[in-house]
C-alpha cells in the first residue's frame, strides 16, 4: 500500500494534486484507465504524455526516460486513447467514407438519368473505392498508434497523471493503480498553470 503523505488543505488551494504512475504495458494502462473511470474518475482528469514531437517543441529537448517528466507540470499532455476507442474510430472512418461516397454516387447517377441498375452499380463501385480509401486511412492511423506505443516503451513506459479533487479520490486512485501493477506510484502537487 502506498503511504499517504498528504495535506488535505492542498485541495482547497490553487495547487493541483495528482497521482502519478508509470506502466510498462499499454494493456495494463488501458485496464487502469477503465478501472479509474468505473470508479468515478472523469476522463478529463486522466492524462498521459504527448508524443515526442510535442515534448520536443514544448520542452526544447528530447526525453529519453520518463523519470525526467513524471513530476514536470510543463510536460504537454494528452488524453489516453484505448484500443477499443481506436477500433471505434477506425470503424467510423471506414463507415463514413463508404456512406458519403455511396450517397454522392447515388445522387450523381440519379441526376444523370441512370436507371436503377446504373445507380446500384455506381453506388457499389464508389462504396468499394471509398471503403479502400477508408481502409488505407485506418492502416495509417493504426501504424501511428503502434509507433506511439513503441516510442513510450522505449522511454521507459507510459506516465499516467490522475488529477484529484478530494482525499477520497486520492485514496481510490492509489488503490486502483496498485491493483493494476503500476510502477513508481506517488502523489505530487503542482501549481495550477
Amino acid at each position: 500500500m502506498v503511504a499517504l503523505d498528504r495535506d488535505d488543505s492542498a485541495f482547497a488551494t490553487g495547487r493541483v494534486r495528482e497521482v502519478v504512475a508509470v506502466f510498462d504495458d499499454p494493456d495494463c494502462l488501458d485496464g487502469a484507465v477503465a478501472d479509474l473511470q468505473s470508479s468515478g474518475f472523469n476522463r478529463a482528469d486522466l492524462s498521459i504524455a504527448s508524443g515526442e514531437r510535442a515534448l520536443q517543441a514544448k520542452l526544447g529537448r528530447t526525453c529519453d526516460d520518463v523519470r525526467e517528466i513524471e513530476d514536470d507540470p510543463t510536460v504537454p499532455r494528452t488524453v489516453f486513447v484505448s484500443k477499443a476507442s481506436l477500433g471505434d474510430a477506425e470503424g467510423v472512418l471506414i463507415g463514413v467514407a463508404v456512406y458519403v461516397g455511396a450517397v454522392i454516387a447515388a445522387a450523381v447517377a440519379a441526376d444523370a438519368g441512370a436507371g436503377m441498375w446504373g445507380i446500384i452499380l455506381a453506388v457499389a463501385i464508389t462504396a468499394a473505392v471509398t471503403g479502400l480509401i477508408g481502409a488505407f486511412l485506418v492502416m495509417r492511423l493504426d501504424r501511428r498508434y503502434r509507433a506511439g506505443i513503441r516510442e513510450q516503451v522505449q522511454r521507459g513506459g507510459f506516465v499516467l497523471w490522475v488529477n484529484l479533487h478530494s482525499p477520497e479520490q486520492e485514496q481510490r486512485a492509489l488503490e486502483v493503480l496498485e491493483a493494476c501493477n503500476a510502477k513508481r506510484i506517488h502523489v505530487h502537487e503542482v501549481s495550477a498553470l
